[in-house]
């Protein structure tokens, strides 16, 4: 076992790029079944320096002791002057835990904590379901680092769409519908334009009191609704207003042959 990775230097890439491929490397290491990391892979994951973590482990070695004794490794690392060698903490998941909360729990801890946790839930769930004389350590090892980078990438992809999301929220009537013009500008048209293609393709009444509403078997999509009004005769007429329903944004987006809205709104259903 060894977190001993060489990583060519490459001193054009930002600090960014290092950050996140430490977040993107697993911490926890199967070693003879048991799922373990070291104090060279937190003090990596928190930020703080090496010889500290292993001081902190060695200045409470009784309180570790007590989840099982804790193995002390003499392990290579590269330096600019050559390959040396250093001793670090083999530690368990009790282990690992107990040391976090002798850190200071800044945002950087916090979010390492998270991590742990995952990881070594992930090789218990994996070990509960697999027959472990049938998978190899290194398989137990990309199993974790899996569902770590998909919960990353996870985020990364709620983060891209939650303003997308937000900005369709801005088109929505009180009563949960958008309007013809709302939609017509998710779409990058006019609302003129909207009007006039889906009356050519007949979704849309083209003529007379219920002009520019939807045909009965379309409906589903809409909502019409009736307002009166008074004409300068003095008589009471009506007129109506579609509305557009959450499905109808993808439904009309297929009628007039445009691309896909990215993303759709909450709760949209695509009817063939």
């Amino acid at each position: 076992m060894t977190d001993n990775i060489r990583i060519p230097d490459q001193p054009d890439r930002p600090s960014e790029y290092w950050a996140a491929l430490e977040r993107t490397s697993p911490i926890v290491q199967v070693a003879e079944g048991v799922p373990t990391t070291t104090s060279m892979r937190i003090a990596n994951g928190t930020h703080v320096q090496h010889k500290n973590v292993l001081e902190m482990v060695r200045n409470n070695i009784a309180d570790f002791e007590e989840f099982g004794g804790v193995a002390f490794e003499t392990q290579p690392f590269d330096t600019a002057g050559g390959v040396q060698s250093q001793i670090v903490a083999i530690l368990n998941e009790e282990h690992a835990t107990l040391l976090l909360t002798y850190m200071r729990n800044n945002d950087v801890v916090k979010d390492f904590k998270k991590r742990l946790v995952r990881e070594f839930s992930a090789l218990r769930r994996a070990a509960g379901s697999i027959n472990g004389a049938d998978i190899t350590r290194m398989e137990l090892i990309e199993i974790a680092r899996n569902a770590e980078l998909e919960r990353l990438a996870l985020e990364a992809e709620n983060r891209e769409l939650a303003p997308k999301a937000e900005a369709f929220d801005t088109f929505l009537d009180a009563t949960g519908k958008y309007s013809v013009g709302a939609v017509a500008k998710m779409l990058g048209k006019s609302q003129n334009w909207l009007f006039r293609e889906l009356r050519n393709r007949g979704v849309f009444i083209g003529k007379g009191s219920m002009r520019n509403t939807p045909y009965q078997q379309y409906m589903h999509h809409f909502e019409v609704k009736a307002h009166e009004f008074e004409r300068s005769n003095g008589e009471i007429g009506c007129s109506y207003t579609t509305y557009v329903q959450p499905s109808g944004i993808d439904f009309i987006r297929r009628k007039v042959g445009l691309p896909t809205i990215d993303p759709l709104p909450v709760a949209v259903e695509v009817v063939q």
